[in-house]
């Protein structure tokens, strides 16, 4: 047999020009380079069945399109039906010498093999003698029966090459004993000079390398032996099938709940309940040794039984038991542990370095025709046995041994402990190691080493939170966590509590809650009632003896001095005591001599006013009371006890949720819970209406609650500057809400007004900017800071932009017309928090870049034979701008007017006719503008226009009836020198509006 992992090859040679290379030098490269290759297989990928394999026994044979090509036999007359085949799929395997197993058959020569196909069909059999000896197949030296399978094509080349045909039998003949025959894949691997080329062309050069797949039968029974006392062992299959047939054998257990009824009314009926919970421990005890014999865990229980040692401290028949609730822990909690292993079991199909000796060339593929549905287990068959690298589950045999370490410590660990009152932070719905360890065991290092396996894989065991923090860590996060962030936890162990009087119970988590703001409400259920209430105020007035306290409190010191009594008994004394002490705190002395001693006034209700009920009477209103060992957050515990004469805490139930307080349900609620310094006060939803509220951080009280017609507000601008960023809580009658609030400071920057700036002039007529642009100046510290500004003139607002000193911006304007806007900036930090900056108002008035146009140029005139017929001899008219007459000096005297069109010869025609003609009827005035003319009648508007009018200049009484100069007085107005008129045309009356200063027109 040619097992290639048994020696690996290391190096090889690497090949010079011209080298005359040996077979040696040539196997070595190949070699080398097959290991590696083998190795990567089985070490980073696994060994074992990878899919597929399925077989099936069938009556008929599939044809070539579904099986391995081969002729459909049912069309052969030669052949009778039915032929019963077993029928193999295709799949993938690995053996521990990293052979990758899957099915061929043949194909174009001896050395080429196909594989695309579905499944293959066997029909025939024969013996099988493995002239290999493989030692897998073989007990004592001697082969196990053997029976190798053929298909149809397999069969008749075997046949073709002189095999004997009485040889092979068709599997029809042992088809009802199928169920109990294992298929088995071997690789028949050899070199040809090691073989005796029984079915082999040794007729060729070098040795030839064979590797056939042969497909074999064996009885489940021969095979059973060979995995128990063959000459080779599988240790990996042997292994894992320990891990199922465990699996298979261990009971499912589950921890029976305690329920609680109205019936139960004393202290011995409620420890029934609590007794016929412990069920199940012979279950237990069987399944655990099983799981520590599996996994060679050491039961060192002080010479007793695992059964014998859970009965007695499972026991509850001790006359003076108290802590049998915690017991019932105990059980639940190996329950867990128990349950935690047992899921983890079939979790274990790792192998960080198989064994090659396991099953270097053959695979295990179970009976014929078994079923393997999704988790069911397949005897005799290989499962996959995942490298490391390919699965999280390599760490599981680790966390078994460690649970069943974990089992062991807690039953040597269980102690009876009697403390003071004591609340730490755990968790409800996870796995026991997440959890706070309770305080009935011994918190030793054995113990903290087993409780949480990431913990101690990284050397972190001793951070785990516990009621006993002698032996954690010393950081005062663990010492004390109540102190610190518990937002991970949802759960509080309450521990402590049990054989303490109520009252006392009660008070002291009251002040626990209160000084750490925990959100949960504590009862008191009392079982029976004896004429005395839970909730009894004290009468108005009682009398208390010194002397007898002083007497008392001398017996219970020399008791614990001298240890007479044990410490239980003597904590029981001292809280006989507890009533009249807290009398004492509101004591009013009488006047010395006083033959009354001291007077004990009537105490605060709310100190007193201790919250009990009859259980019976509660489980009529409520449901679904669970003993947890505390109490979830935004839940209710409620401590039992018998009467008011034995008024000593029995057991502790909690419900998922506040309620049932006999006091008025407090409830506060916040339409925020983050607000900035400059904020409104917001109102506050208070039940009951006039409830008292206080606000605090970190238990310090801060005045930033107050009152405004009966309704209560918080005011964000009371808080001070160092709790910016803090968180605070509140108290609604003293009781603490889950009620938070976040106060944060307002950004702060300084912003300067705006600068004001515009184009310099010029002399260009084709500019015109009247725009201003503003320059605003911000100073400050602008980490975390955005600016929005709004600059008020109808362009979009710049959200969130990132801060700068200075920002600039410009507002379009139009010459002449003022506008006053009124930017604002708004600064808004990381916290959400916005200052709003109102700056100075602008008050912008638009700027002409451009001078006054050098002037203008008037032509009026009446061209003869082109314009209308006229003759008339006071055609005299008067041009003005925005009133002003212009150019009106008359250079003849008694001539009117500073246009004339007259052209009678009479006493108007000043014959000023066109380019000199003499003779011409056309009339002829051109009037200059000057700069200054053109800005004095600009200056006469508020928006710098100039509007133009051509009149009769004649007095009203004196002018000719038939207007003869109307609408034949053609007008052009240049600008200054232009060729090209901006107004050409026939006026009459107003006849052009223009600004002088931009030449703008309407």
């Amino acid at each position: 047999m040619n097992t290639k992992l048994d020696h690996v090859t290391t190096q090889y040679r690497k090949f010079n020009d011209n080298q005359a290379l040996t077979e040696g030098q040539l196997n070595e490269f190949i070699d080398y380079f097959e290991d590696q290759d083998r190795l990567s297989r089985t070490r980073l990928s696994g060994v074992g069945v990878v899919c597929g394999f399925q077989t099936k026994y069938i009556e008929l044979e599939i044809g070539p399109t579904l099986s391995d090509g081969t002729s459909n036999n049912l069309r052969r007359p030669d052949l009778e039906l039915p032929f019963d085949t077993i029928m193999i799929t295709q799949g993938a395997g690995v053996t521990t010498d990293g052979d990758l197993i899957t099915l061929r058959q043949k194909g174009a020569t001896s050395s080429e093999a196909v594989i695309d196909f579905t499944a293959k069909n066997y029909r025939y059999y024969r013996d099988y003698n493995d002239v290999l000896r493989y030692e897998h197949f073989r007990i004592g030296g001697q082969q196990i029966p053997l029976l190798e399978l053929f298909t149809t094509q397999d069969y008749e080349d075997a046949l073709a090459a002189g095999a004997n045909a009485g040889s092979f039998r068709q599997v029809s003949e042992i088809s009802g004993t199928l169920n109990n025959k294992i298929v088995i894949l071997y690789l028949e691997s050899y070199s040809n000079d090691e073989n005796p080329c029984q079915d082999a062309d040794c007729d060729h050069t070098g040795s030839e390398q064979v590797s056939n797949l042969k497909v074999l039968l064996a009885d489940s029974e021969s095979v059973s032996a060979l995995i128990a006392r063959g000459d080779a062992k599988d240790t990996i299959y042997k292994l894992h099938d320990t891990y199922e047939k465990l699996f298979d054998s261990l009971p499912n257990l589950a921890a029976r709940r305690v329920i609680l009824d109205a019936d139960v009314k004393s202290a011995d009926q409620l420890r029934s309940k609590f007794q016929g919970a412990i069920t199940a421990v012979a279950e237990l005890s069987k399944g655990f040794s099983s799981i520590a014999d599996t996994f060679k865990v050491s039961l060192n229980l002080g010479g007793q039984t695992l059964n014998d040692k859970l009965n007695a401290l499972l026991s509850m028949t001790g006359a003076g038991l108290k802590d049998y609730q915690y017991r019932y822990d105990l059980l639940k909690d190996l329950i867990d542990t128990y349950g935690e292993i047992r899921d983890l079991i079939l979790h274990l199909n790792v192998e960080c370095c198989p064994e090659i000796a396991s099953f270097p060339k053959h695979l295990m593929l179970g009976a014929v025709g078994a079923k393997m549905e999704l988790g069911q287990y397949t005897p005799l068959r290989h499962g996959f046995y995942n490298s490391p690298v390919t699965t999280n589950d390599d760490e599981n045999y680790e966390r078994v041994v460690m649970l069943a370490n974990r089992f062991v410590q807690k039953i040597n660990g269980f102690q009876s402990y009697v403390g003071s009152i004591k609340i730490t932070p755990s968790n409800i719905d996870v796995k026991l190691g997440d959890k706070a360890i309770p305080y009935y065991y011994n918190v030793d290092q054995p113990l903290l080493a087993q409780w949480n396996f990431e913990k101690t894989k990284t050397d972190r065991q001793n951070y785990n939170l516990s009621y006993h923090t002698a032996n954690l860590a010393g950081e005062d996060f663990i010492q004390n966590p109540l102190n610190y962030n518990i937002d991970n936890n949802d759960f509080y162990r309450i521990e402590g509590h049990i054989g303490m009087p109520y009252k006392t119970a009660l008070q002291n988590i009251n002040d626990l809650k209160t000084k750490y703001g925990l959100a949960f409400d504590a009862i008191a259920l009392v079982l029976q009632k004896d004429g005395k209430s839970g909730g009894e105020v004290p009468g108005r007035e009682k009398k208390v003896s010194i002397d007898d306290l002083r007497k008392q409190l001398v017996s219970i010191s020399s008791d614990v001095s001298n240890r007479a009594v044990n410490s239980q008994n003597t904590l029981q004394n001292i809280s006989k005591l507890d009533d009249q002490l807290r009398l004492l705190n509101q004591a009013e002395f009488a006047k010395e001599g006083s033959s009354d001693g001291v007077t004990v006034v009537k105490q605060d209700p709310k100190k007193d006013d201790v919250v009990s009920e009859l259980l019976s009477e509660f489980l009529e209103r409520k449901s679904g009371m669970e003993h947890v060992g505390g109490v979830a957050r935004g839940g209710t515990i409620a401590f039992l006890y018998e009467s008011e004469a034995n008024n000593q805490v029995l057991a502790d139930f909690s419900l998922p949720y506040l309620c049932c307080s006999k006091k008025d349900p407090v409830f506060l609620v916040l339409p925020k819970n983050k607000l900035c310094q400059n904020d409104a006060p917001i109102a506050m939803t208070l039940t009951p209406l006039d409830a008292q509220v206080k606000a605090f951080i970190n238990g310090t009280p801060i005045p930033a609650i107050t009152q405004s017609a009966g309704q209560s507000f918080f005011d964000p601008s009371l808080v001070n500057a160092a709790y910016f960023g803090q968180t605070i809580t509140f108290t609604v009658n003293d009781d603490p809400v889950d009620a938070q609030m976040m106060v944060y400071a307002q950004p702060s920057v300084s912003v300067a007004p705006g600068v004001v700036s515009y184009d310099a002039p010029t002399m260009d007529e084709n500019a015109n900017n009247p725009d201003a642009t503003v320059e605003f100046k911000v100073t400050g510290d602008f980490t975390g800071l955005t600016f929005t500004w709004n600059f008020d003139d109808g362009t979009p607002i710049q959200h969130n932009e990132a801060p700068t000193n200075q920002k600039k911006h410009v507002y379009k304007l139009v010459a002449g017309e003022e506008k006053t806007f009124n930017p604002i900036l708004t600064v808004t930090n990381a916290n959400g928090c916005s200052t709003v900056y109102k700056l100075a108002p602008l008050k912008l008035k638009g700027q002409s870049t451009i001078a006054c146009l050098s002037g203008m140029r008037v032509v009026i005139q009446y061209r003869d034979k082109i314009d209308t017929g006229h003759v008339c001899n006071d055609a005299t008219f008067n041009l003005t701008g925005n009133g002003i007459v212009i150019g009106g000096k008359d250079p003849y005297p008694g001539f009117i007017g500073n246009v004339h069109l007259s052209n009678t010869d009479g006493d108007q025609d000043r014959h000023n006719r066109p380019n000199g003609d003499a003779t011409s009827r056309s009339r002829y005035n051109e009037i200059i503008i000057t700069q200054a003319e053109a800005k004095k009648m600009a200056a006469q508007t508020s928006d710098g226009f100039v509007e133009f009018s051509l009149e009769c200049a004649l007095p009203k009484g004196n002018r000719p009836p038939t207007g003869c100069h109307q609408d034949v007085a053609y007008t052009e107005i240049f600008l200054a020198n232009a060729p090209i008129p901006i107004y050409k045309g026939y006026p009459n009356g107003n006849f052009l509006k223009i600004n002088p200063c931009t030449g703008v027109t309407k």
